[in-house]
């Protein structure tokens, strides 16, 4: 969901924080699924696209990145409460490992619209998650791996 322009007579927070106060965007029926009255703040012009249930099956939506990344975390006692050790990357690249019980995981996250190879040791990996979708499962036999513009990708040990 996009911030909303909200008309000068429907302000409500006089701090200004409205356009981000929109209602949720939970369908495309008639005020996007969140009342059947009026809703105190305008919706977004684009709700019957943008809502939950038109993300809810999209693989590519921000919505099912959420929820993979909910489950991955949830299933991963290294994401949940392992240590923390940050990774050298090149720059415009954040990229760390959480390791816990015998479990590791690396995070990097490209921050520059180009690739950038970031290293990440010995052994057989696998992404396991990646804010593109389609790499989830690539395996990852090198000692690096190559991240996608703007891309964010959790690396697990090929067994997991």
């Amino acid at each position: 969901m996009t911030n909303v322009p909200i008309p000068t007579a429907r302000i409500v927070d006089i701090d200004g924080r409205d356009p981000e106060r929109t209602p949720m965007q939970w369908d495309a029926s008639l005020n996007a699924g969140f009342t059947t009255g009026d809703p105190w703040l305008p919706l977004a012009a684009d709700h019957a696209k943008r809502n939950v249930a038109a993300q809810r099956d999209d693989p590519a939506s921000l919505f099912s990145l959420y929820r993979r990344l909910n489950w991955l975390r949830k299933s991963s006692p290294a994401l949940r409460r392992g240590s923390y050790r940050t990774i050298s990357a090149p720059a415009g690249v954040f990229a760390f490992a959480r390791e816990a019980y015998g479990e590791r995981a690396l995070v990097a996250l490209n921050f520059t619209k180009s690739p950038q190879l970031v290293a990440l040791g010995s052994g057989a990996a696998k992404v396991a998650l990646s804010t593109d979708h389609t790499r989830e499962g690539e395996p990852l036999a090198l000692a690096s791996v190559e991240l996608r513009p703007d891309e964010g990708i959790v690396v697990a040990p090929a067994s997991r």
